[in-house]
């Protein structure tokens, strides 16, 4: 059931909101910051079994998890409504009819740190899980943008700390995720230490403004930077699926600006990301890769795996 407008424009407004000044409004205890929780439908889902049996009445061992980016909310997964549809589609949608993964999407405030929304993931699913009315033989995870560094730091947490789901967890998918930055970010930054350091006071003024943005806005110039800096777990595979805005992915515009906010990723060998586990799209801008369809067959056919990777997983468990 798809929500009327003005509850999707409200949604959206405190989404945007908590981007902006989520870490402020969280530490006033401010009824309007997001706190972390599943989705469902449009509504904060529950995690008790029969809540969960309800949501999911043909729940499965896999589970596939969706992070959205900064601004965002479970929402940005949904496909343009085709006319007769009473039910929206998405990649969760879709996995859970194909591949059999029950879908879970996350709403969380973007405004905090990449650190901390990454660790209150790891918390949420560890609820999650053991809530969970079955057993669980695998967990997915799916991030957009920003959704991708927390994905990461929720899985690097949840290692560390030696959470039971973090056995179960086997891919990790980044879509349009600044594992080196994003450059409005940067820029941002830039631009308020420099009118900062002018001896003007209006000028500072206008820097100072410019500064007071969210803790996790100033974490997306670091990218992978702003994550815990634990080993990347052994059997986890990870993913990387970014847009161009050209037809050609190899033009020098295609590599300076990317998807339109996030540039082409580089090397990715560096956070344990091998080449043929990265893609890169033509004609494809940062929010299309919520809801592209060749985005959605890629996670399909990694997700499917080989029989050879998928005894290989089992062996390390």
């Amino acid at each position: 059931m798809r929500r009327d407008g003005r509850g999707q424009w409200l949604t959206w407004g405190v989404s945007v909101l908590n981007a902006a000044l989520g870490d402020y409004l969280h530490s006033r205890s401010n009824g309007l910051a997001i706190e972390a929780a599943c989705y469902h439908r449009g509504a904060r889902l529950n995690l008790t079994p029969n809540a969960l049996r309800a949501a999911h009445p043909a729940i499965t061992p896999r589970l596939c998890v969706l992070v959205h980016g900064l601004g965002c909310h479970e929402g940005i997964w949904e496909f343009p409504p085709d006319p007769g549809d009473e039910e929206p589609s998405s990649y969760g949608a879709l996995l859970h009819l194909e591949l059999g993964y029950t879908p879970f999407a996350v709403r969380y405030n973007t405004g905090l740190a990449v650190a901390e929304s990454g660790c209150r993931l790891a918390g949420l699913l560890a609820e999650l899980t053991a809530a969970y009315p079955g057993a669980i033989e695998e967990i997915v995870l799916i991030g957009h943008s920003m959704g991708g560094l927390v994905a990461r730091q929720a899985a690097l947490t949840a290692a560390r700390d030696g959470a039971a789901w973090a056995a179960r967890l086997t891919r990790v998918f980044y879509l349009g995720t600044p594992h080196d930055g994003a450059d409005l970010a940067r820029l941002g930054h830039t631009a308020a230490a420099v009118l900062e350091a002018v001896p003007n006071p209006v000028t500072r003024l206008i820097g100072t403004v410019i500064n007071t943005r969210s803790e996790g806005i100033k974490d997306l110039r670091l990218g992978a930077g702003s994550c815990a800096t634990d080993a990347w777990p052994a059997h986890v595979q990870q993913y990387v699926i970014a847009g161009a805005l050209g037809g050609d992915p190899e033009h020098p515009v295609s590599w300076l600006m990317g998807d339109g906010l996030v540039r082409l990723p580089g090397d990715m060998a560096r956070y344990g990301v091998p080449a043929a586990h990265v893609r890169l799209l033509p004609a494809t801008h940062h929010m299309r890769l919520t809801r592209d369809p060749e985005v959605y067959r890629l996670v399909k056919d990694w997700c499917a795996g080989t029989n050879a990777e998928r005894r290989t997983l089992n062996a390390e468990r």
